[in-house]
């Protein structure tokens, strides 16, 4: 089980409630409206193009998004508060490089997120490489301190992906004297392109780290010990970035949060990822009050930060509050990407009744998960479960024992033929090919699906408020270690 490893500040809110009875006016998906959530998502794409075209936590584009959420909650009478919490930020300042006798030109690398600088020129090692590759996660290339029996000191790692995390195998290969690392992909069909993960900024870590393709990894195994020159340009930086939050007080002590992120990755708008998110908690947030809903269990609308860089801020909010506040938190709801071009209806499976090998949800997600299929069903609406991959904010939720759910519309994953016939698109294609890209702006987005999925938050978020019949919270007693310390969306191991 994860141990949050973050320090922050108590919870920056009383734990009183306010009485308030029921609701007047539309519901709250009444009031849900396009061309609102579009003017938000304009918003956002105006932040990241007044920043050099990011809206990276800690950034001007972030910062922008923070001040104008806070304005537009503070004018129709909220009282939002941003929470502290420090972040290690990470920017890649040029192209990683990388050059033997005989390299091509361009190899198929990435630079990690939060890899630490550095120029390398030394002889390549490989380390329990498993070539050819066995079943998924078969290989354990440098999870283990003895798999670097031997190794000649100040040379570069070559490693393998699969079974333990990306920053382990780092984590071990600098305790053996490493002077870098290149982590190439394990070799299965969908395991084949260059790596692209993140490193724990908890982990001190001193030596760069490259990802590369299985093909690139295994032509330098066969290399054998050859000298190579890597360069990876990196700046990291402690900072303090802040969550949004914002109460909208019930009759008890129950609370639930309803959150999104507000930071998008360095290479682009992320307007898609997570300004869909944004927009639809800072409409949530405004059209209840406008509802003069009044709800039973107290509505926290939060706007992470951080989550790119390792569900950072949820993981610092999770980590303050003390057993009292952890206690009144009796749902969350997360939604994350929500407006995928060549998407699906993404539902998180709060009983894993798909059987999808997610991570288990608390007792009462199945709860929270029927609120959107059933509103779906009610429309007639194909949805699908997804499973818990602990790759969003509800990661911190969850394993603190706090019911979760959710939606989701499709990240980097390719859309089938059967999903084709229920949800149209194309298949074969990405749900989202700006993924994490500098083209995820307001021309990647579907508008039509954004809208449904808002009306289904919406849907959820009135009845929660209402006060839902929830379990009382229960610790998670995970079968297998979940590393949250990663990146959105991105597979960790």
């Amino acid at each position: 089980m994860l141990t949050l490893l973050l320090a922050c500040s108590a919870s920056p809110f009383e734990t009183g409630a306010t009485d308030s009875g029921g609701s007047s006016g539309p519901s709250l998906v009444e009031r849900v409206e396009l061309a609102r959530l579009e003017a938000h998502l304009a918003a956002l794409q105006g932040h990241a193009d007044a920043h050099q075209g990011t809206r990276l936590a800690g950034g001007g584009g972030y910062e922008a998004g923070l001040d104008w959420a806070e304005a537009l909650w503070l004018d129709v009478g909220l009282s939002p508060v941003r929470q502290a919490f420090p972040h290690r930020v990470f920017e890649e300042l040029s192209e990683p490089v990388l050059s033997w006798e005989g390299a091509p030109d361009q190899p198929e690398i990435t630079t990690f997120q939060n890899s630490p600088p550095g120029e390398v020129r030394a002889t390549l090692q490989g380390v329990d490489l498993l070539l050819p590759p066995g079943a998924e996660n078969a290989s354990t290339s440098g999870c283990e301190a003895s798999d670097f029996e031997g190794f000649p000191s100040g040379a570069v790692a070559l490693l393998q992906r699969g079974t333990c995390t990306f920053t382990e195998k780092v984590a071990n290969a600098q305790a053996a004297g490493a002077a870098a690392v290149i982590l190439f992909n394990e070799g299965q069909p969908g395991r084949q392109d260059a790596v692209e993960g993140t490193l724990d900024p908890a982990v001190e870590l001193d030596i760069p780290a490259l990802g590369a393709s299985f093909a690139l990894g295994e032509a330098l195994a066969a290399l054998g010990p050859v000298e190579v020159q890597l360069r990876v340009d990196t700046r990291l930086e402690q900072i303090t970035v802040h969550n949004l939050l914002v109460d909208l007080p019930g009759a008890s002590d129950e609370l639930v949060v309803v959150g999104a992120h507000l930071d998008s990755v360095q290479a682009g708008p992320g307007i898609n990822d997570n300004g869909s998110g944004t927009a639809l908690v800072v409409e949530l947030a405004l059209q209840a009050v406008q509802a003069q809903l009044q709800p039973e269990s107290t509505l926290r609308f939060a706007l992470w930060g951080a989550e790119e860089s390792g569900l950072i801020g949820s993981s610092a909010y999770v980590a303050g509050l003390s057993a009292e506040e952890l206690d009144r938190h009796v749902a969350n709801l997360n939604f994350d990407m929500v407006a995928s071009p060549n998407g699906v209806r993404f539902v998180y499976d709060g009983d894993d009744s798909a059987d999808l090998a997610g991570y288990p949800a608390p007792e009462g997600s199945d709860a929270l998960e029927a609120l959107f299929t059933d509103w779906f069903d009610q429309e007639g609406l194909p949805w699908k479960a997804t499973a818990f991959s602990g790759r969003s904010d509800y990661g911190p939720f969850i394993l603190a024992g706090v019911p979760a759910g959710g939606l989701f519309t499709g990240a980097e994953g390719s859309k089938l033929d059967t999903e084709v016939d229920e949800y149209g698109g194309q298949a074969n294609l990405a749900y989202d090919a700006c993924y994490h890209q500098a083209c995820d702006t307001l021309d990647n987005v579907d508008l039509d699906l954004f809208l449904e999925m808002a009306r289904a938050a919406a849907h959820a978020t009135e009845s929660l408020a209402a006060g839902p019949p929830l379990t009382a919270r229960q610790p998670v007693l995970l079968a297998r270690p979940i590393d949250l310390p990663g990146c959105s969306h991105r597979v960790l191991r």
